[in-house]
């Protein structure tokens, strides 16, 4: 089955080509501000806006439908337009500008992942210069690139493998209180990381 992505564009400060954002927008909250600086001034008119308009600087602009929410809520912005996401059967969702700002956001993202991989949803986090995603009894292969791998424990432990990289793990138990697998590089063309068990969060980093 074909994937059904949704893009949310979150608050936090980034510089994203225009052509990254794909399928149905949503812009959560001060995400509104961040959609139209994208692209040197041609902007990304967003399909959908949500949030309590707290942070926002940039009028919803007309025909766009919006969700207003209190301003004292649970849910963080972002996570609520990846409800509605899920509510709209949405498959895959691409979360941008959601690293680097408020280190409180950052994390409530990270967390936000960890739900929507529960819910079998392919999820990934995008910031100025890094992405993060989940894997999880799983192998995954990434391309060579100029910067760092990193890869974390996310349950308790995580028997993991990593291969074409410049440290690589052969069924290695990776702990969530020591941080082994930060700031690796991939050396060959492409690299192979697997969670043989338990719950990875993989991190990219651009130089």
């Amino acid at each position: 089955m074909e994937n059904k992505i949704c893009s949310i564009i979150c608050g936090a400060p980034c510089k994203l080509k225009k052509e990254l954002v794909e399928g149905f927008v949503i812009a959560a909250d001060s995400g509104l501000d961040r959609c139209l600086e994208f692209g040197n001034g041609i902007g990304i008119t967003p399909d959908l806006v949500v949030g309590d308009f707290d942070s926002a600087k940039t009028e919803v602009p007309s025909g766009i439908e919006i969700v207003t929410v209190p301003s004292e809520k649970d849910d963080t912005d972002a996570h609520l337009a990846a409800q509605i996401a899920l509510e709209r059967g949405f498959t895959e969702i691409r979360l941008f500008c959601a690293l680097g700002g408020r280190a409180s956001h950052s994390i409530a993202n990270i967390q936000l992942l960890r739900e929507l991989k529960k819910k079998q949803v392919r999820a990934a986090l995008f910031g100025e210069s890094s992405m993060m995603f989940l894997i999880c009894n799983e192998s995954v292969e990434l391309p060579k690139f100029s910067g760092y791998l990193s890869l974390f424990a996310m349950d308790e432990t995580a028997l993991v493998s990593e291969v074409g990289v410049k440290y690589p793990l052969t069924l290695h138990t990776l702990t969530n209180d020591f941080p082994l697998g930060v700031s690796n590089e991939i050396t060959e063309k492409t690299a192979v990381i697997t969670s043989h068990e338990g719950l990875c969060l993989i991190v990219l980093e651009e130089e």
